[in-house]
Formats: structure tokens, C-alpha cells, sequence
């Protein structure tokens, strides 16, 4: 029943959809993304319906449905592939869906011996699906920072690849006061910090992440408070065998405070009454004759295909066509860990809804360069849907001169409420230049605030990473970190719709001048 509910809904919006492109039908290009379309496409993909479309599920499927019907509807072409990676306006990407029994457990060998750690009693899983079951040393990487410049780096005398690395929340002090500089230490100590800090630490490749909460962080949300994303069934990423592996996303723990001692009975450096004695004594190492394995018994095992929805408009010029700019936004979204639907109204209902507009107004007045318009899957799972786009086709990255993305364009933070500010955050070295140039093209058009940040300083990463990664210049639209990010309060009646469409406008802008420029720049360079 709820299946044929959705799959009504979805007729209604498409039929409303189809009536305002006939009503827009003769305005101009730019004067086609409206508040209106907005506000139809957000609130269908952010409708409790949809159950938050997670990667996997029939929900999920339905919104892919949803926007390969606006690509047509739009008048987009189909990508093709000799390959037969893409079928219509969907590229499949690979997983394998693995299941597990119920139980699950840590072997912990130590000092004291071989024990036993039950899931769910003694440690839980915040995050990850790549469960091991090999024997891990342990390493502990103290508050995880790095930061150099300020004379504090916890991973100068440690290697964490392939090993369990135990990380602090919060950032280092001495006597109650800041070791480092305020801005850094804020941007450490809140718990939202943590994915500031995360995001190094996964770079480094570690097999596992074992997270140590401040007191503070442990009396808002106690451990037996805390779900465990333990889930029976797990879905891999099988990634394509050229390009970069990109981030996987390891398994990442919270264990009782009696389990940490357990771990470090005996060791050189005990940090789990840090608050109390302070960091004098303060160290990051290998720990000795410690060991981790999980234990776990997998049921059985299937390939599956997650889908990326790909749509395209074929550039004018006969010499530039073959080279494409790409403007894309990831569909997918979180589980809420309760009864309630985390609906995901502006990551990334908001972004997918960009693309939608932004894809209909490009086909109105194709650019000399061919356009590629992506609804990325799985980007919640680790930037896996743009990964496998950019890394295994339908086209050759060669001909990919720049990426826009759009995740998360219709909510402000509370620290930018009074010039509702938007971020563009890109990689270190495309700031530089991409900054003037956006610049430019905002100054003379919209004219909305913009606050331009590099992946160094955003709180988590998104899929023009994916494009980065391989030398192709890329940015995206973010909102910033607001308080009902990943949870049940990202619904659609509280996206400022005035604001995501002054950002696709612009986005469209910045994708036009980029497809119809004599020669893309060579930013970064």
C-alpha cells in the first residue's frame, strides 16, 4: 500500500510539474527556476513518504524515477555507453549487499588476557559497513589534530593505516584554558567538531575509528542513550580498478569508559581521566600486546546496483561539444536511528531540486560545451555514485573540464542569520582562482553573500570532491552546519526557497559561462 501511495504522489507532482513548464514555457532560461518548481520537487523528494531516501531502498528508487522523469520532461538526452553502463538516464553503480547474524562481538587481548566485548553492552557503531575480521593492533592518536603551524600534530610519530585508531572528542587544553588559537580550538571542540577532525583521519586510511567523548559530550547524550548503526545487512562499494579509491568510510565505535581502561591497562599514556589529570604527560602511540577482533557471521552475499541518475544537453558548437561541464547534486540521504523520518529537505532534496531546475533552463538555450546534469547516489555512503561517474565512465574524465555541485542550498546557520550568507567551499588549490571568478559573475547578477572556504575548513566533504581527487576543477553550494543537518528537522517547510533559487540562478550562470568561454580556465594551475 504505501508503494502504490508514493507511486501516486509522484503522478500528481509530475502532472503539476508538466503544467508549470507550459506556463513558463515562453519566459527566459534564467526565469524558469522558480520558487514555485522549487518548492514542488522539495517537498515530494522530502515528504515523509520517501522515508528519507536511503541508498538502498524502494524509496530511494522512487526519487531516482522522479528526476529522470524531469530530465525528460526537460527535453535532456541520454548519456550513452558502449559499455552498457548506462541504461536510459541511469548508470548503475555497484554494491554488494552482504548479511549478518544478530551477533556481534570484540575479542579485546591485552594485558589482562583474552576478553570477550558483547555489541550493544559494551561498544556500539556509529558508523561504517566495512567490518573486518582481522586482528587489529591498536594506536592511539590522541585528540586526532594536526595543525602544525601551531606546533600541535597527533600523527607526527604514528601510523595509523590498517589499524584501530583511538581518537578524543574535543580539542587539547592546559590549566582549563585553549592550547591552540580560539578559531581552531572551536572548530575542534564542538560536536559537530567532529567531523572537522574526522575527515584527516580518514585520509590516513585506518581500519577502524574508536571515539572517546568528552564528559560534556557524555552527559548530553549517555552511552546507553546512544543507537547502534549495526545493521544485519551491509552494502559495500565495489570500486572501479582505475582511478583513486576515494574515502571508505571505516567502522567508527564508542566503547564504555570500563572498556578503555581495559585497553589501556599497563600502557605508557591512560587518557580517559584526561579531563582530570590534564595533558602533561600527554602522548600518541603504538599500543603494546593490544589487539581488536570482531567476530561476526555473514549470511549471504549479492551484488546490487544503486542508481545514478545522468541526463545531458548536447552543446552547439561543433569544436567544443566534446567537452563537458558537469552540474550535479546527490539524491540520497540519511537514516533518522528512530521512529521519526530524517527527510533530508535541504540535504539534498535542495541541491537535487538545483539540478532539476537548472538541467530545464541550460535546455532551453543549449551553451556551446555539452552540459551533463548528475542526481548522485550514494553519496551518504561515501561520495560512491560520483566516484564511480567520474572514475568509471560514460565518459572519459579527460573530457570533463569542471564540475559544479550542489549540496545543501536552502537553510542558513545561525552564525550567518542576519546576511544569510551561503558558503562555496573547493579544494585548496582552486580557492584562489575560482573565487574571482565566481565573484565576478555573482557582482554582476545576483549579488548574494557568499563566503568562500577551502575542504580543509568545511565539516565534511561532498562529491565535487570526487572530481577534485582526479584534477578536475570543482566547488559546491553549501549551507553550512545547522542544527537539524542528518536529523528529522531538515523538513521542507523550513528551506528559504527565495535563497535556493538565487543559488541555482547563479549556479546557472557560473555553468553557462563556463560551457559557452572560448577556453575553460585553467584553475588551479
Amino acid at each position: 500500500m504505501k508503494r502504490i501511495i508514493i507511486t501516486l504522489i509522484a503522478g500528481l507532482v509530475l502532472l503539476c510539474s508538466h503544467s508549470v513548464f507550459a506556463q513558463e514555457g515562453e519566459s527566459s532560461p534564467i526565469n524558469s527556476i522558480t520558487e514555485a518548481e522549487m518548492r514542488d520537487h522539495i517537498f515530494f523528494l522530502a515528504s515523509d513518504y520517501m522515508g528519507g531516501r536511503i541508498g538502498p531502498s524502494a524509496e530511494y528508487e522512487i526519487a531516482a524515477q522522479y528526476v529522470a522523469s524531469q530530465f525528460a520532461a526537460a527535453g535532456l538526452e541520454q548519456v550513452s555507453s558502449e559499455d552498457g553502463k548506462v541504461e536510459g538516464f541511469f548508470q548503475g553503480v555497484p554494491f554488494t549487499k552482504e548479511t549478518f547474524s544478530q551477533e556481534m562481538k570484540w575479542v579485546l587481548q591485552s594485558e589482562e588476557g583474552k576478553k570477550e566485548l558483547i555489541h550493544n553492552e559494551d561498544f556500539k557503531i556509529l558508523e561504517g559497513r566495512n567490518m573486518t575480521r582481522e586482528t587489529l593492533d591498536v594506536v592511539f592518536a590522541g585528540y586526532g589534530i594536526s595543525e602544525p603551524e601551531h606546533g600541535w600534530n597527533d600523527f607526527e610519530k604514528i601510523d595509523i593505516e590498517g589499524k584501530m585508531v583511538i581518537v578524543l572528542a574535543g580539542a587539547p587544553s592546559k590549566n582549563g584554558k585553549a592550547v591552540l588559537p580560539d578559531s581552531i580550538h572551536q572548530m575542534y571542540s564542538s560536536m559537530m567538531g567532529l567531523q572537522s577532525k574526522l575527515l584527516p583521519v580518514l585520509e590516513k586510511k585506518p581500519a577502524s575509528i574508536l571515539l572517546v567523548l568528552d564528559k560534556q559530550m557524555s552527559a548530553m547524550i549517555p552511552f546507553a542513550m546512544f543507537p547502534s548503526n549495526y545493521s544485519e545487512v551491509s552494502y559495500k562499494y565495489q570500486r572501479p580498478e582505475e582511478g583513486p579509491t576515494g574515502l571508505s568510510i571505516p567502522m567508527i565505535y564508542l566503547a564504555k569508559d570500563e572498556v578503555l581502561r581495559s585497553i589501556f591497562e599497563g600502557q605508557k599514556y591512560d587518557p580517559v581521566n584526561i579531563e582530570e589529570d590534564g595533558i602533561k604527560k600527554y602522548r600518541t602511540y603504538q599500543l603494546e600486546d593490544v589487539s581488536i577482533k570482531s567476530e561476526f557471521s555473514l549470511v549471504e552475499s549479492e551484488e546490487i546496483y544503486l542508481k545514478n541518475v545522468v541526463g545531458m544537453v548536447k552543446g552547439t558548437d561543433p569544436d567544443l561539444a566534446g567537452q563537458i561541464i558537469t552540474l550535479g547534486a546527490h539524491l540520497d540521504h540519511v537514516a533518522s536511528g528512530g521512529p521519526a523520518v530524517a527527510n533530508g529537505a535541504d540535504d539534498n532534496a535542495s541541491g537535487s531540486a538545483g539540478v532539476m531546475e537548472i538541467a530545464e533552463a541550460i535546455a532551453m538555450n543549449p551553451p556551446r560545451r555539452s552540459v551533463v546534469f548528475i542526481a548522485y547516489a550514494a553519496e551518504e555512503m561515501g561520495l560512491c555514485g560520483s566516484h564511480y561517474f567520474v572514475n568509471a565512465g560514460p565518459l572519459s574524465k579527460e573530457k570533463i573540464k569542471f564540475n559544479v555541485n550542489l549540496d545543501m542550498i536552502g537553510r542558513t546557520t545561525a552564525e550567518n542569520k542576519d546576511t544569510r550568507s551561503h558558503y562555496v567551499v573547493t579544494d585548496e588549490k582552486y580557492l584562489g582562482d575560482l573565487e574571482p571568478f565566481i565573484s565576478e559573475i555573482n557582482n554582476e547578477s545576483i549579488q548574494f553573500p557568499l563566503i568562500f572556504s577551502s575542504n580543509s575548513n568545511s565539516p565534511g566533504n561532498s562529491d565535487h570532491a570526487s572530481y577534485s581527487d582526479v584534477g578536475i576543477p570543482s566547488f559546491f553550494f553549501f549551507s553550512g552546519v545547522h542544527r537539524d543537518l542528518h536529523s528529522p528537522g531538515d523538513d521542507a517547510d523550513k528551506i528559504e526557497y527565495d535563497k535556493a533559487v538565487k543559488l541555482s540562478r547563479l549556479a546557472y550562470l557560473i555553468t553557462m559561462k563556463l560551457a559557452n568561454m572560448d577556453e575553460v580556465p585553467a584553475f588551479g594551475e
